[in-house]
């Protein structure tokens, strides 16, 4: 009995050794420790997550081989390295810096796989920077390993040892009694038990204090080996770095802050270009913790309040805001949670209350550092708690039999105050968001939508008021398509089924059943010539074509894409009895730099384009006359956007039995002169490459001017085979006033596409 009776007491002993308080570090990802010991994590698809996944997420998910954790650690400036300490001290690395704890030149262990840093021995806190870390360990002394080019480890020489080296710990003498540590880039920050903070490595952005000596417009990043005491901070009790700034919290509840302040984080206004030393930060007595993020500052005072400023673009002051520079503000969706710990993360802000429950705001976006997977909205997001076991919603019989799921969102203009917004789609209204400046969060709206694969038409409808007071109405629109695997793989499917030719035609008819498309999207094409034009082409000529462009011919026959009777067409392929000399074609390219001034009527492009001429016309003659006998013997075969495709006739080079170069070149290139080191337009001219593919290379072209025109009349792409919950999201986008005075809109957004 009393034998089982001690096996009882020593599991609860042991239980009691694991727990932990719950923690947040946040970069890209989220790694949340729990109350057990153990770490989960989300975010961006890196080793810091712990897992070999590819996709960035916004669940938790567990990192194996973390058991019995009460600490951890993140490089913010990087977010490529993280460390864990268990309950017995043992420091455990994932990530770029997990090489620290390898014992041979080369880890057999993946670099998401945390490893024990035997080395070290026992820490009770650690600090990351972008190539070192700094510890405590249980006897106060701290130590050091990793690169100390600027001085980060606070000892030995200014310079990146071997490899194996810099895995080595070193005692840092001068600091036998610290208690806290902190490390950005290639700075480290200690707290000694006096109260007194000291900094070593790097002085950039002031973080070294005022003694630090860096000047920013001098372009120096002073660099310090020996530890140096930040004059100006005594008896501080915590201390926090963020990038660019660093906080301390006094004995009296004061905060303190230096470095730069170009998103408003220590004061108002922002400044950018001075550092500032340490000084008293207004408004924020009675503090009891702080959080320097990436350009934000977080204070929680002793009545439970929490205090947010600085950069505010991914709403990390809480208030579901996008400012550059935010001034001191209440987070006041935290006020009465009991709020007694504050984390900062690099686009995320974290709050731990005194049931242990973990408040987050700032961006949802997988790839920074989402962390609520329940939500359909990517941007900012107001305090919520994190739950381990929240899942995206189960998606709907439509979308599970091929429906797209997206989302419809959009957020008051600079010079709006409320918004009514609606989208109707096939002449039904699927939603509508009013928006108003006069609450947190409400200035932006966002909507969960279906549609089945195909092309829907839509409308954009509603009104804003302006901060003038007047009322203008919204109108707009366009097509929605919505393809099961994307629209390039549904397009390069019907290519090659169909042809490019016929596929581009089936693609835009579909689109203009449902809405207009301007003259950019007109195709002309002729039949291929019979092989017999194109041989006699060649006895005129004098020698042989080059085979892809008599495949092209063959295969596609001449067309040109593009607004008819423009000068340069967006995609074309020319039929042999229209191809030039170079030289032929340069004149003919100053000639018209002379007539444009004469012209009644010309096309913008065209007018662009001859702008352009006009300003290298100079290039031109002297591209002619260095390359004059050369150029006689070239031919212009395609013409495609802003640029040429070549038929470079070369004996003295054979190019898989053919005696010609072939390429597709900028009309604007510029290169560099071995030589002379000047740079010249044109120098395309004197070389070629031997083996473009050009239907290829027509093919591509043929789809990215598909999509540039059909995004230019209003329409947008949706894909429906999206993966773990994500969404695309589509918004209204202003483009101009119309006639009656209303703006008008149309949608932008969705499945991102290929554009020239």
């Amino acid at each position: 009995m009393y034998r089982t009776f001690a096996v009882v007491l020593l599991c609860l002993s042991a239980l009691t050794a694991a727990a932990a308080t719950p923690q947040i570090v946040a970069g890209s990802q989220v790694l949340w420790l729990q109350a057990d010991g153990s770490v989960w994590a989300s975010g961006d698809a890196d080793p810091v997550r712990g897992d070999a996944d590819a996709q960035a997420r916004k669940t938790f998910r567990r990192i194996e081989g973390l058991s019995r954790i009460v600490s951890l650690a993140i490089n913010h400036d990087a977010s490529d390295s993280a460390a864990a300490i268990d309950a017995d001290g043992a420091l455990w690395l994932w990530g770029e810096l997990a090489e620290f704890a390898c014992t041979t030149e080369t880890c057999k262990q993946p670099p998401h796989q945390p490893r024990r840093f035997e080395a070290l021995g026992a820490v009770r806190a650690v600090a990351l920077g972008r190539q070192h870390l700094i510890a405590i360990g249980r006897d106060g002394k701290l130590r050091s390993v990793g690169s100390n080019e600027r001085g980060q480890l606070g000892s030995g020489p200014l310079h990146n040892e071997s490899r194996m080296q810099a895995r080595l710990p070193r005692v840092v003498d001068a600091i036998p009694d610290a208690v806290d540590v902190a490390a950005q880039g290639d700075t480290s920050i200690v707290l000694r038990s006096d109260g007194s903070v000291w900094g070593m490595g790097s002085a950039r952005w002031g973080l070294l204090g005022a003694e630090g000596r860096w000047r920013p417009l001098d372009f120096t990043d002073p660099a310090h080996a020996q530890p140096l005491r930040i004059a100006g901070l005594d008896q501080i009790k915590a201390i926090s770095l963020g990038r660019f700034h660093a906080l301390a919290l006094d004995a009296d509840g004061a905060v303190w802050g230096w470095g730069v302040n170009e998103s408003a984080q220590l004061a108002t206004p922002a400044l950018d270009l001075v550092a500032l030393p340490p000084r008293r930060l207004n408004g924020l007595d009675a503090a009891v913790a702080i959080a320097a993020g990436d350009d934000y500052t977080l204070v929680l005072k002793q009545d439970g309040s929490v205090w947010a400023r600085g950069g505010n673009v991914y709403g990390t002051l809480g208030d579901g805001g996008d400012e550059l520079e935010g001034d001191l503000r209440r987070v006041s969706a935290l006020d009465d949670k009991a709020v007694e710990a504050l984390f900062a993360g690099d686009y995320n802000g974290f709050a731990r209350t005194r049931d242990g429950r973990i408040y987050g705001w700032g961006t949802n976006d997988a790839g920074t550092g989402g962390f609520d997977a329940a939500s359909m909205d990517e941007g900012p997001l107001l305090p919520a708690v994190l739950d381990l076991g929240r899942q995206p919603p189960a998606p709907s019989a439509a979308v599970r039999a091929g429906a797209a799921a997206f989302a419809f969102a959009a957020e008051l203009d600079s010079d709006e105050i409320r918004e009514h917004s609606e989208l109707w789609i096939n002449g039904q209204r699927v939603a509508a968001l009013e928006l108003d400046r006069s609450t947190p969060r409400s200035h932006r709206g966002q909507a969960s939508l279906e549609l089945t694969p195909g092309v829907h038409e839509y409308e954009l409808r509603g009104e804003a008021q302006m901060q003038s007071g007047a009322m203008r109405a919204l109108r707009g629109r366009g097509a929605v398509v919505v393809t099961r695997d994307g629209i390039e793989a549904q397009f390069r499917a019907a290519a090659a089924t169909q042809g490019l030719l016929a596929a581009y035609r089936q693609a835009i008819a579909a689109v203009r059943e449902v809405t207009p498309l301007d003259a950019r999207a007109d195709l002309r094409s002729t039949p291929p010539p019979p092989p017999e034009v194109l041989d006699a082409f060649e006895k005129t000529l004098g020698q042989r074509l080059p085979r892809s462009y008599r495949d092209a011919m063959r295969t596609l026959g001449p067309f040109v894409l593009g607004t008819p009777g423009e000068r340069y067409p967006a995609v074309a392929l020319y039929p042999p009895v229209r191809l030039v000399s170079l030289e032929d074609w340069a004149e003919r390219a100053l000639r018209a730099v002379a007539e444009s001034d004469t012209a009644a009527e010309m096309s913008l492009r065209d007018r662009d384009q001859l702008d352009r001429f006009r300003l290298f016309a100079g290039e031109i003659e002297s591209a002619l006359q260095r390359l004059a006998t050369q150029w006689r013997r070239e031919r212009l075969a395609a013409v495609l956007p802003e640029s040429v495709y070549l038929i470079v006739p070369d004996p003295a080079l054979k190019c898989a039995g053919r005696r010609a170069h072939q390429r597709i070149a900028d009309f604007f290139d510029v290169r560099v002169d071995e030589d002379s080191g000047e740079e010249r337009y044109f120098a395309w001219a004197q070389s070629a490459e031997c083996d473009l593919d050009l239907i290829a290379a027509l093919g591509q072209s043929v789809f990215e001017h598909y999509t540039a025109v059909l995004r230019a009349n209003g329409v947008v792409f949706v894909r429906a085979d999206r993966e773990d919950g994500e969404r695309s999201v589509v918004t209204p986008e202003r483009l101009e006033d119309g006639d009656d005075g209303a703006l008008l809109m149309r949608l932008s957004g969705g499945e991102a596409v290929t554009e020239y």
